[in-house]
């Protein structure tokens, strides 16, 4: 009997379920003709004498309206406007890409009779970028692929990307000394004086 409550509640919550389901998407109201509401008696929906509401939204006032927020935008830092497109300086193409050039270091290279490549390292991805004879790097063609060296080159320039250039080297960071502990007091050692 107390297995039989359970699975007749069960019954009647599905019968319920399928009741709202099959009635659902429930009707508006419909108006009444004397509430004065001056609706008709039709359920809502929008026809060709019903006006349609993007036509009701009013238009946008003057932009001088907002003048002082397009001043101090809230959302840049400095609260500034962008500068305008045509304002912005041109960047010399050529010095920048050499001293790219110069940020990257040749990594590693590998000479085989099946394969020829090598690695460069840029500072400003994590990744190394592996590089064949005839790819592209930043515009960059390379060459060639020596034992020691990578020659690129762009519309007639030639770079050589060294292997070992020690005189290059980042200076080496000096050795941190640890900071000396002092001795801790053992509790257990009983006291010598007397």
């Amino acid at each position: 009997m107390t297995k039989l409550i359970p699975s007749i509640l069960l019954f009647l919550l599905l019968a319920v379920l399928a009741l709202q389901w099959k009635s659902w998407p429930p009707t508006a109201p419909l108006a009444k003709v004397g509430d004065g509401s001056g609706q008709s008696a039709q359920p809502s929906s929008t026809g060709p004498s019903q006006p349609i509401p993007l036509e009701q939204l009013k238009s946008l006032e003057d932009k001088d309206t907002y003048a002082s927020v397009l001043e101090r935008p809230l959302f840049r830092p400095d609260r500034r406007p962008l500068p305008p497109e045509d304002e912005a300086p041109e960047q010399p193409s050529t010095p920048e890409t050499v001293a790219e050039l110069d940020k990257v270091d040749l990594t590693a290279v590998l000479i085989s009779p099946a394969v020829v490549s090598a690695w460069i390292r840029d500072p400003g991805q994590p990744k190394l970028v592996r590089l064949r004879i005839g790819d592209e790097y930043s515009g960059w063609s390379v060459q060639q692929i020596q034992e020691d060296r990578v020659l690129m080159e762009r519309q007639g320039e030639e770079h050589a990307l060294i292997l070992r250039d020690y005189s290059k080297a980042p200076p080496t960071a000096p050795a941190r000394v640890p900071p000396k502990q002092r001795p801790r007091p053992d509790r257990a050692a009983p006291n010598l004086r007397r």
